[in-house]
């Protein structure tokens, strides 16, 4: 029985020997990686992808290029001198936006040769900032361009409620007569008619307009309802420009719909035909030539993003589905327009997680759109 015992006892601890000697240990690498949005293909030649800002470095003698992601970024016109050949050109698109929460970064764009060139330097990003331009200064021989940028926020711990709204200096007294200071907070505009206009995105409500001097004015404040933000654009109606807006709401149980045209000459909003597309927020609003164009934009009830893109007709007072976006991003798409070609790309892919909540993914693709070409 003892022998037995021992035979026993010999076996097990050798089988357990083997059995150790045979279990293999699998390291799992659970370091963070870069995940990617999906990428599309265009189903239109009214779209032609370009190229992205990208870095390039040199090691060894070995060049690498390396694509940034703009997380927000604003672009604009520095200049209006070629529009009416429209045609690309020597005009060029400026760009102000920031990569991360210490990066930010600017650049110009030119849309002849399909290039950028930008420069990244360390500092807060600015959020939701405006560009408003180009105005046209006329002197006695040449015409002088510039555009305004401003208001917007940083975040930052150690601010009062953690956020700074940015008051820049063309929006102090210096540069008007009434005394009026634009409030501190998001700003939305357009431009019209070599003018701008833009509201204060509050309770307020307050409508500016500021001249090619750089002089502004109070105008008289919206006077519908303030559901979030205001989405802005302006289009030729009868060889006149006109300012729309959208009013965008975040609150599922108030749609994103309501549409007005800006009477300039009497300060006024006339009510147009509701926006008629899935309820949303966070869209993108440009004009082309006679036409408005609204879409992208973020569920209220579903954790994904928007690629359609609709277009409004003063004329009839008529929205329509138009197009649909084949680049990645969905929220803070930014956008510039040279000799009728929308130039729109950037923002944050919208995806859904495991447990089916938002994800966010910084994007770089950059489209041209010239909506002339639809077939």
């Amino acid at each position: 029985m003892k022998n037995s015992l021992k035979i026993l006892l010999l076996g097990g601890v050798l089988w357990g020997f083997v059995a150790c000697e045979k279990k293999e240990i699998v390291l799992v690498d659970e370091s963070p990686t870069s995940e990617e949005a999906p990428t599309y293909t265009p189903d239109s030649p009214m779209w032609r992808k370009l190229s992205s800002p990208t870095n390039y470095s040199f090691n060894e003698g070995i060049v690498k290029t390396e694509t940034e992601n703009l997380y927000t970024c604003v672009m604009g016109r520095p200049d209006t001198t070629n529009d009416h050949l429209a045609v690309d050109n020597r005009s060029r698109i400026d760009m102000m936006g920031n990569i991360d929460a210490q990066t930010v970064i600017t650049g110009t764009y030119s849309p002849e040769g399909n290039y950028w060139n930008f420069r990244t330097v360390a500092g807060l990003p600015r959020y939701s900032p405006m560009l408003l331009g180009p105005f046209a200064q006329f002197g006695r021989t040449e015409v002088e361009y510039y555009s305004l940028f401003g208001g917007g926020y940083t975040t930052n711990e150690n601010y009062p409620n953690g956020v700074n709204y940015y008051t820049d200096f063309w929006q102090q007294t210096d540069f008007n007569q009434s005394g009026d200071i634009v409030g501190k907070g998001i700003l939305t505009g357009f431009m019209a008619n070599n003018a701008g206009y833009f509201i204060e995105n509050n309770a307020g409500k307050q409508m500016w307009y500021i001249n090619n001097a750089r002089i502004y004015y109070k105008r008289k404040p919206f006077t519908g309802s303030y559901l979030g933000k205001f989405a802005m654009a302006s289009a030729e109606v009868n060889k006149k420009e006109f300012g729309f807006m959208l009013l965008e709401s975040e609150n599922e149980k108030i749609k994103t719909k309501e549409f007005y045209q800006y009477d300039a000459d009497n300060d006024t909003w006339i009510k147009k035909a509701d926006f008629p597309g899935e309820d949303r927020f966070e869209g993108v609003m440009f004009g082309v030539d006679d036409k408005i164009y609204y879409g992208l934009g973020q569920s209220k009830t579903q954790p994904k993003g928007f690629r359609d893109i609709w277009q409004y007709d003063p004329v009839t007072d008529k929205w329509a589905n138009f197009a649909t976006y084949p680049g990645s991003g969905n929220i803070k798409v930014s956008t510039a327009k040279v000799s009728g070609k929308t130039y729109i790309g950037f923002g944050y892919y919208i995806g859904t997680t495991k447990i089916n909540t938002e994800k966010y993914i910084g994007v770089s693709d950059f489209w041209e759109f010239v909506p002339t070409r639809k077939q």
